[in-house]
């Protein structure tokens, strides 16, 4: 049996736990087929979808924390994919953002890195292959990674969370090359960035999970569209948050977060206001060991739907939005592989709706379920 990652301890401490509404509803309808698993990297923590050889299919990269490298499967456009390459990085890479960071059309990586704290920008060669063009020293571990144009020049850019204090902001310069520039504290030990406009103003904001004992809950920093943040507020929550994620649950228009509490199996919801403020967390239950979430109508109704990979139990499960920033129990699960860690959605078979790749961190696989088509059919 593997052992679990000594590194990622310090960010997870799961117990099976959870709050269920009193009137569960029928179980939902299966979404997906699958899976169909390949092999990767030693003990994979993120995964990523991108078109890296710009043949109009989806491809895959895992960041794989026990081999110190990732793995890139292309795809073959009908759900299926390629042998991984295998591309050396630092040690531990943890976590990954995949962006058009120079002046050629091909998608390159920026990858966070546990045990030696740095950030390493690789850039695509245009086939799966990819080569290190920077690497940062972040002088303490980094826990998140977020990519969005802070500062309005029509460049990427990246904030990077750092163990128990710091957040910094990485000015692009679109040729591939990434300059330190603003940092601020948003709390105790941050875990999680979501880059989003929460207040409408056209400047990407903030929304950081602060997991520490001392101070837990969600800080909103609002961009000033230069590469600066300033707080705006501080949600103190019940239990530790380990991520947040953003989302319209409620169909308004108006952002909302999702919030995996990290000392339980439970998961909340924080409904936005349209001056970027946010209502009290509706808690919920969730599988055992929840560790990532993604939003998508997954079951194509036009309502917003929460996807999380759950570590405990070897699954990932569908909670059905019913529109109004709540969600149907029970929800549907699938078996993946061991550890399922993180997830990603994407058009893999082009002649279907989104599919779900999941990076299982045990079994050391991807697992790739493709959408039914008759969805509709079965909630007559």
């Amino acid at each position: 049996m593997p052992k679990p990652i000594p590194g990622l301890v310090l960010f997870l401490a799961f117990i099976m736990a959870g709050c269920h509404p009193r009137t569960p509803a029928p179980p939902p309808p299966k979404l997906f087929s699958g899976p169909t698993s390949y092999p990767v990297g030693t003990n994979p923590t993120a995964i990523a979808a991108a078109d890296v050889n710009n043949d109009g299919k989806l491809d895959l990269i895992t960041a794989n924390f026990g081999s110190n490298d990732l793995s890139v499967l292309l795809g073959n456009g009908d759900g299926t994919f390629q042998d991984p390459k295998t591309v050396k990085v630092g040690i531990e890479p943890q976590s990954l953002v995949v962006g058009r960071f120079d002046a050629d059309p091909y998608p390159d990586i920026a990858v966070i890195h546990h045990s030696d704290a740095s950030l390493v920008i690789l850039s695509g060669e245009g086939d799966g292959n990819f080569h290190i063009t920077q690497r940062e020293d972040l002088h303490k571990t980094p826990t998140a990674i977020a990519m969005a144009d802070f500062n309005q020049d029509e460049k990427l850019d990246l904030a990077v969370s750092l163990l128990m204090d710091r957040v910094l902001i990485f000015i692009g310069d679109g040729h591939g090359r990434f300059t330190a520039g603003y940092s601020f504290d948003p709390g105790d030990t941050p875990t999680s960035l979501a880059a989003v406009d929460l207040n409408h103003d056209g400047y990407p904001d903030l929304a950081i999970a602060d997991n520490g004992e001392i101070q837990r809950g969600i800080a909103v920093y609002l961009g000033k569209g230069d590469g600066r943040f300033e707080k705006s507020q501080f949600y103190k929550t019940r239990l530790r948050p380990l991520i947040v994620s953003p989302g319209d649950y409620n169909g308004d228009g108006i952002t909302d977060l999702i919030a995996i509490y990290s000392s339980q199996s439970t998961l909340a919801a924080f409904l936005g206001r349209a001056d970027g403020t946010f209502q009290d967390g509706i808690e919920f239950g969730a599988d055992g060991g929840p560790t990532s979430v993604l939003t998508g109508d997954y079951d194509r109704d036009g309502k917003q739907d929460l996807l999380i990979t759950n570590d405990l139990t070897g699954r990932f499960s569908v909670a059905i939005g019913k529109g109004d920033g709540t969600f149907v129990y029970p929800p549907s699960t699938y078996r993946s592989g061991d550890g399922p860690f993180a997830a990603v959605s994407g058009k893999f078979n082009k002649d279907s709706s989104d599919g779900v790749a999941v990076a299982n961190n045990v079994s050391n696989t991807v697992s790739i379920f493709l959408a039914k088509e008759h969805v509709s059919d079965q909630k007559k």
